[in-house]
């Protein structure tokens, strides 16, 4: 295999963790760096030229590919155009980019005659996009499906298991490098929500828009929530989900959801990901491992620098490696239309008729409930905790809107749908 030569953009967390992985490689070599402040003190210092101008790494005609892990969609966006207008491959971990970008950037790859890797976008160290690009390219796939945020995995496994409110575990989560400072990503979803984008592209052919993606966040999620999903054999995941309808759309969403505690996803804790694609030949397939981290991430760009550098020298490589992705967005299906089962937390004034009252609401609105209790109760007060069976979401929506009218509603305190393990999903 002849040396190849590649340039990188960023030299933080996962960018460091690269320069350790390559450093003793044989046959790839790191030719030059782009940082934002050459001042700035590093825990490693690559052997190469350190530059503050990401052009000068995108348009030095030695380099035969492009490492991007700069985060953000600009100026990571362009700079990843101009390299791939310039005939360079591509190397990103960059979500944000793809997920709002892909089918362009995709479209230019294909025309140029160049690949982009990214198995570091999604899952870290997992090895989940080379497995369903290639490995599962005989299957027609139904779903995927998981965690695929492990900031989000930890707070709620510590929340649970130490009865601790939200805002102090997320303090403990910052304080040990797994949120960031600003953890706005992460907690409302929109990480996951790229991340998902990018498996719906592979398993369906087709990009999402982000922000055509279903999003709720974990920051309402109360302690007493996730012990009353216990108490009724649940635990409570951020979960991204996409499955295939039976029309040209999809369903597409990021949610906290109650799991099952029989199911392997509700048994990951910690900072674990852990996602399940299902095909029509190879059936459930679950893969678990670290989602994030300097190494696990760095261990899955160098993986696709490897690959590439492995193919580079045979005639009419990037080719094969080319994502089967269309150049247009995918439809997804109106979230009313969706049907699950819920969880409800109401707080309501403790008088006769409450009960009542909102089971006759419920009935007016096609709702079925599976199970009602109170929990909490004072003298003037109490939470009122429902399980349903399965039901549309438009119905169950409009349902709490007739309830929030009602005077003896103080408020709807939580609303999770419950996950149910089935195809459809």
């Amino acid at each position: 295999m002849a040396n190849v030569v590649v340039g990188m953009l960023g030299l933080g967390t996962v960018g460091s963790g690269v320069v350790k992985l390559l450093s003793n490689h044989p046959t790839i070599q790191l030719k030059k760096v782009a940082v934002r402040d050459l001042a700035k003190a590093r825990e490693i210092s690559p052997d190469c030229e350190l530059t503050d101008n990401p052009e000068a790494v995108v348009n030095d005609p030695e380099i035969e590919v492009l490492i991007e892990v700069m985060g953000g969609e600009q100026p990571a966006l362009k700079l990843i155009t101009d390299a791939i207008n310039s005939g360079k491959h591509v190397v990103t971990a960059n979500k944000e980019v793809l997920a709002k970008n892909g089918p362009e950037l995709f479209r230019k790859a294909r025309e140029k005659e160049v690949a982009i890797f990214f198995e570091a976008s999604v899952a870290g160290g997992v090895p989940l996009i080379s497995t369903i690009q290639k490995g599962l390219e005989a299957n027609q796939i139904s779903s995927v499906f998981g965690i695929l945020n492990g900031t989000t995995n930890f707070i709620l496994s510590k929340m649970e298991k130490e009865a601790l409110p939200f805002a102090q575990v997320l303090k403990e989560a910052q304080d040990l490098g797994f949120a960031e400072a600003d953890p706005t990503s992460d907690v409302e979803g929109f990480d996951v929500a790229y991340k998902l984008s990018i498996l719906t592209a592979l398993a369906f052919g087709k990009f999402v828009k982000p922000d055509d993606i279903y999003r709720e966040g974990i920051t309402k999620i109360a302690a007493e929530d996730l012990e009353h999903a216990a108490e009724f054999g649940y635990r409570i995941k951020l979960l991204g989900m996409a499955a295939r309808l039976k029309k040209d759309a999809i369903s597409a969403r990021v949610q906290p959801v109650l799991v099952p505690l029989s199911h392997s996803i509700a048994s990951l804790s910690g900072a674990s990901n852990g996602i399940v694609v299902r095909g029509d030949a190879v059936g459930e397939l679950m893969m678990i491992g670290p989602g994030a981290g300097q190494l696990p991430t760095a261990s899955a760009v160098v993986g696709d620098v490897v690959n590439l550098a492995t193919a580079l020298r045979l005639q009419d490589f990037a080719s094969y490696f080319h994502t089967k992705v269309g150049g247009d967005w995918q439809t997804v299906q109106d979230p009313d239309e969706w049907q699950s089962a819920y969880y409800l937390r109401l707080a309501v004034d403790d008088h006769p008729g409450v009960i009542g009252r909102i089971g006759t609401i419920f009935g007016e609105h096609e709702i079925s409930i599976s199970s009602i209790i109170q929990r909490g109760v004072t003298a003037e007060a109490a939470n009122v905790i429902i399980v349903t069976h399965p039901v549309k979401t438009g119905n169950l929506n409009r349902a709490l809107a007739t309830l929030s009218k009602e005077n003896f509603l103080s408020s709807i305190a939580s609303r999770l749908a419950i996950f149910e393990d089935s195809p459809e999903q």
